[in-house]
């Protein structure tokens, strides 16, 4: 009886040392769990208060941006009333003359001004160098963008600058002709080879350069009697350009001033240079063998 008894006991004393040890194993995972614990806190308190910062900043820049769109609001409102002003004093103007313009006929009629030679060689070479690409090209809007591409900065631009006596031609070239009938045989080329207009990208990148070398090295050549060496160096208008010129018409002055003014030139003298240019015999002349 009393050895059962010492067995329990010393069973017993076993068991509280056990659950002393697994009580101290779970004070320390605790410990530990705290330490963690105290560690994300500390992180999370870190990453609030750069959030916080981040806000705040955040904050000034919509402030500041607030700043500069009320001074944009305040620059328009300054412009309109500017423009308003010029405008208002524009038409008073205007009405002025009108009314003295009711008052004094003679006053609608101001003298016409004398004749410029040099515009008019200009006007004549636009005249024969459009009639020469509306006769190739017809109705291919596209290879017409192709050729002015070329044509613009390395013929347009030198003939309104008239600093240069051979690019201007006063009458229809006698090669004419021939560069319309081997233009027409380059279009029919191009249209063998390319499945797509030539506006399309990648029928640009390829083809273009084709259209600009047919008229660098076989057209012009042909219509002036020589070879300009320029060309060689002169770079086509990209296609985001000639489709600007295209379809952008209020922009051309901005953009393509060179060329802008060429056509203006054309366009005021139109009349009077497309018989003496010969343009109008050489489409009568074109008329005719078309028909024959």
């Amino acid at each position: 009886m009393k050895d059962n008894l010492v067995l329990t006991i010393n069973s017993l004393r076993n068991n509280l040392l056990s659950l002393r040890g697994k009580s101290i194993k779970i004070k320390t995972s605790l410990e530990s769990l705290d330490t963690e614990v105290d560690a994300l806190a500390a992180a999370l308190k870190r990453k609030i208060t750069h959030v916080s910062v981040g806000l705040e900043n955040l904050n000034g820049e919509i402030d500041k941006t607030d700043a500069r769109f009320d001074k944009m609001l305040s620059d328009v409102e300054v412009y309109k009333a500017k423009l308003e002003r010029e405008m208002g004093r524009e038409v008073k103007r205007l009405e002025k003359e009108l009314e003295l313009a009711r008052k004094n006929p003679v006053f609608m009629h101001p003298p016409e001004q004398e004749t410029d030679p040099e515009s008019l060689r200009v006007a004549s070479t636009i005249s024969i160098l459009e009639c020469i690409v509306r006769s190739i090209c017809g109705s291919a809007d596209d290879f017409r963008l192709a050729s002015y591409s070329f044509l613009f900065p390395a013929v347009f631009e030198r003939v309104v600058r008239a600093d240069e006596e051979a690019y201007l031609l006063d009458t229809v070239p006698s090669s004419a002709l021939t560069v319309i009938q081997r233009g027409r045989e380059y279009l029919e080329w191009v249209r063998s080879e390319c499945d797509t207009h030539l506006t399309d990208p990648n029928a640009w990148e390829l083809f273009s350069p084709f259209v600009s070398d047919w008229w660098r090295n076989d057209a012009l050549p042909l219509l002036y009697g020589a070879r300009d060496e320029q060309w060689d160096t002169d770079e086509p208008m990209a296609l985001v350009e000639v489709l600007s010129w295209q379809d952008d018409v209020a922009g051309r002055p901005l953009n393509f001033s060179p060329v802008w003014d060429a056509y203006e030139i054309y366009s005021k003298y139109k009349d009077e240079v497309y018989e003496s240019s010969g343009v109008r015999a050489f489409e009568v002349k074109m008329f005719s063998f078309q028909s024959n």
